[in-house]
């Protein structure tokens, strides 16, 4: 799976590879993973502590364009989501 990531209202943009198989195991993960603490705590201070591979591209890199199998926003608890389709699954207590 690929995820393409804004990282703090556009700070930085990341592709995402997380270390899960489908849909169902990457939303599975983020229900019990990402929780206000984790994402607060660890997260907003390096992204890349979410598992997973990580490559950082600038806006102007041509991957941007392509097709994801899901987008995220990174940042605190109260604004980090992960789209997949038309679902949006928020952090875990927020």
């Amino acid at each position: 799976m690929r995820i393409l990531v804004n990282e703090e209202f556009g700070y930085r943009h990341w592709i995402w590879n997380p270390s899960v198989e489908d849909k169902d195991e990457l939303v599975n993960w983020w229900r019990s993973t990402m929780t206000v603490e984790y994402v607060d705590e660890f997260v907003f201070y390096d992204i890349t502590e979410m598992e997973g591979e990580w490559e950082e591209v600038d806006s102007f890199d041509s991957r941007i364009d392509e097709d994801y199998d899901g987008y995220a926003e990174i940042h605190t608890s109260e604004n980090t989501q992960l789209r997949l389709g038309k679902d949006t699954y928020l952090v875990d207590g927020v």
